[in-house]
């Protein structure tokens, strides 16, 4: 299972004044052990508690932290709506869940109008980060609805009181992507998802299959324990990144938990790749026409709409922005 999980924060503000803040949160939980790198636009970092003598070869244990300095990666249109973009990004939270509950209370205890949001859905500010801290502390927090909150009306008021000042008076977030400014970046990611119960094990071979038929080249394939990362180059010469999964699941939702569907792979970033996506998952979908690919701006697609939309002669890149009708599946 892999959750990834957003500190979310203002739009239009200058982010190297925070840039160093969860670092600091971190260092002072012990996490005194560091190894990073610059990128222009964001900065990873690998953190671990300083008696872990081992490093990379003992990822469990290690916080990995993407901060984003310049741009901005804004994971649902919600977030958008809102105003908000991604200060922080914590690629793997699954093991660590009460590390980041302190994480959180800590950081929202400086930043109290800051948002966090978890890729199943949820999003959690201090109200309710503080609610939880205060309980009873359960690694499965993230995970689990509502917890101490007694009902769906009083989670929403928690969520209300300390957020609709905040977002009061914010304009609308512009896409700024086809000017050529550097300082913006939306990040996407798609799925397919289905409720089929035999084996995993051939979804990588599935979707190299896939690749060969959209004519993208030099694919690799890198198998893990539960998972299989494939690397292919598309004919717009970028590179699409598929986690497959032969063990694991991935749920990206709620929703999609509650009737039933797990991820088989699923393509981790889709701005600029928004042709040759379509094209592999048209071709998957033809061997497999009962799966559903989602995309996590909320968007579900079924092998008919996908078809509508690879058969259209005045199809474009904004296929993956359009809502779809859910009530087909």
């Amino acid at each position: 299972m892999r959750f990834e999980g957003r500190i979310l924060g203002k739009s239009g503000v200058n982010k190297m004044q925070t840039a160093y803040t969860v670092y600091d949160i971190l260092i002072d939980m012990g996490y005194s052990m560091r190894f990073s790198f610059d990128k222009y636009e964001y900065s990873i970092s690998y953190m671990k508690e300083e008696n872990d003598i081992l490093f990379f070869n003992d990822a469990e244990h290690m916080i990995e932290v993407y901060s984003y300095e310049r741009n901005f990666e804004i994971p649902t249109e919600r977030a958008n709506e809102l105003g908000l973009e991604t200060y922080y990004r914590f690629s793997n939270i699954y093991g660590k869940e009460l590390i980041i509950l302190e994480l959180l209370h800590r950081y929202l205890e400086e930043n109290p109008n800051d948002i966090f949001y978890v890729d199943n859905g949820r999003y959690y500010n201090k109200a309710i980060i503080d609610s939880i801290y205060n309980g009873k502390h359960d690694k499965n927090w993230m995970y689990r609805p509502l917890y101490s909150i007694k009902s769906i009306s009083e989670y929403i008021n928690i969520f209300l009181t300390t957020t609709v000042s905040y977002m009061g008076g914010m304009g609308n977030i512009t896409d700024t992507r086809h000017r050529g400014e550097k300082s913006v970046e939306l990040r996407y990611e798609g799925r397919t998802i289905d409720k089929r119960k035999n084996s995993k094990f051939g979804t990588a071979y599935r979707v190299i299959r896939a690749l060969k038929k959209a004519h993208c080249k030099n694919i690799v394939n890198i198998k893990r324990e539960s998972y299989n990362i494939l690397y292919a180059k598309c004919n717009n010469k970028k590179i699409i990144e598929i986690y497959c999964n032969t063990q694991m699941t991935d749920i990206p939702t709620d929703e999609i938990k509650q009737m039933g569907f797990e991820t088989y792979f699923r393509i981790t970033d889709l701005i600029g790749k928004e042709m040759q996506v379509l094209e592999v998952v048209h071709n998957y979908l033809k061997k497999f026409p009962e799966d559903i690919f989602y995309i996590d701006n909320g968007c579900y697609f079924t092998k008919s709409q996908i078809d509508e939309i690879f058969d259209n002669k005045n199809k474009n890149e904004k296929w993956i922005f359009k809502k779809r009708e859910r009530d087909r599946f």
